[in-house]
């Protein structure tokens, strides 16, 4: 079942923190309204709209929950140690660095590493402020999130109140490029789990998912695309490594088998009972593996 929502361009920032954080619950900001999130909206991406054109952007909750299905352990060598946050100095480091730090929280989250999850929200938190996104965070909301340090959901309900604030203030400021610059991060961060994963664990379903990637990295270029040679030369650079990782990702093959779907009006639900089939093979996986690490490697150092 999908429920998509379609989020204009000033919504990229929220976009990227609910969806990672807050599964994609959208509407109550209370956890007293309720602690349960439907399950069916955590594995779906939305869609942002520009131009009046749509581009899907897969949560990376997603990741997080498709490693977790599958019985696949906890690593924490994956994620971006919190230490690192100090040396992210620049408005292009930090919009990066908390995609990918927003990316390992949800990772947390799934697994329910609430203690370590502690320290990745800190990091969010400092790396928002130091963005200037993070005014609403005062003593209430720290006493808030406190109070249901130990309720996952409670806990996530509550981050979605907070950063609407900040998507509001990237929209006031026409900040659109460091919204954009957090979903990249957040994209490569998930990918990379998903890659480094797959090398240790070979498992099919996870290979259907890195295979997947392929539209969603063509999106993400073409969100970035009209930033290119206006703001910075690391911006441009990072651009290039994306349409070198999309180089590799045209070979891989999706084929499509179309059945109608079920359209559920009154709960405003659409079933899709379409099927895809993934045809990527070893060599491509290697190289996306390859480009990965070194793409996510030039944000993180």
């Amino acid at each position: 079942m999908i429920k998509n929502s379609v989020i204009k361009p000033y919504m990229l920032f929220i976009l990227f923190i609910v969806s990672q954080l807050l599964c994609s619950c959208s509407g109550n900001n209370e956890e007293e309204t309720s602690n349960k999130i439907d399950s069916t909206l955590l594995k779906n991406p939305s869609i942002v709209k520009i131009n009046n054109r749509l581009f899907s952007i897969p949560s990376p909750y997603q990741v997080a929950i498709l490693v977790k299905d599958n019985k696949l352990p906890f690593n924490k060598d994956l994620l971006n140690p919190v230490q690192n946050q100090s040396n992210y100095s620049t408005t292009f480091k930090q919009a990066l660095n908390l995609g990918i730090y927003g990316a390992d929280l949800s990772y947390l989250n799934i697994y329910e590493q609430l203690p370590d999850a502690a320290g990745y929200f800190a990091v969010v938190k400092v790396l928002s402020k130091e963005l200037g996104i993070m005014s609403t965070l005062d003593e209430n909301t720290l006493k808030r999130i406190e109070d249901n340090s130990n309720n996952r959901d409670s806990l996530m309900l509550i981050l979605s109140s907070l950063y609407r604030d900040a998507d509001v203030y990237l929209f006031k400021n026409n900040r659109n490029e460091v919204g954009l610059l957090i979903l990249a991060g957040g994209w490569v961060e998930s990918l990379y789990v998903m890659t480094q994963t797959l090398s240790k664990n070979n498992n099919q379903e996870i290979i259907n998912r890195i295979g997947d990637q392929k539209y969603p990295l063509d999106n993400l270029i073409e969100l970035n695309r009209p930033y290119y040679g206006k703001i910075s030369d690391e911006f441009d650079a990072l651009l290039e490594q994306l349409v070198d990782l999309a180089a590799i990702f045209d070979g891989v093959s999706i084929e499509y088998t179309y059945e109608a779907p079920i359209v559920d009006e009154a709960k405003k639900l659409t079933i899709v009972n379409s099927k895809s089939k993934t045809i990527i093979n070893e060599y491509q996986i290697q190289k996306i593996t390859e480009l990965t690490a070194k793409i996510r490697k030039s944000i993180i150092e």
